[in-house]
């Protein structure tokens, strides 16, 4: 299923698709396909953002401030919601589940690392901006 016909059968607002690029809090999210913002556009509840194009699909959750044990349990309940919303549209797509941390010095407590570690959560921290295309 090619992009465009992906983002047909979605049917996803248009107002909450944006093509390159997405500010939200303090993370600027580029990516060369589309982003689609998830929490209170398109559901309430989820994942912040997910970003697709033909070949991968990621699943995006932002925050920032110390990132407790409890968070990091919101934060892997959040990710699994929106994997189940887009199952059938994730398909033969590379999935990446993605927490980007808004800030300068990371604040997790090791426990918060382990929990999203185990849910095979890849973290980073972004600073302003951060590039899809180059993780």
């Amino acid at each position: 299923m090619c992009t465009q016909e992906l983002r047909r059968n979605m049917n996803i607002p248009e107002d909450c698709r944006h093509s390159g690029r997405f500010k939200k809090d303090c993370c600027e999210v580029l990516w060369n396909g589309t982003i689609i913002e998830h929490d209170n556009c398109v559901a309430t509840g989820g994942c912040d953002l997910i970003a697709y194009d033909d070949k991968r699909f990621f699943i995006i959750e932002i925050k920032s401030g110390k990132i407790s044990s409890s968070d990091a349990t919101k934060i892997v309940e959040q990710i699994k919601m929106c994997e189940s919303y887009y199952s059938n549209y994730i398909a033969h797509r590379k999935k990446s589940r993605i927490f980007l941390y808004c800030g300068g010095r990371w604040r997790l407590d090791s426990y918060a690392r382990i929990k999203l570690d185990r849910a095979k959560i890849r973290m980073y921290r972004c600073q302003g901006c951060i590039d899809l295309n180059i993780l």
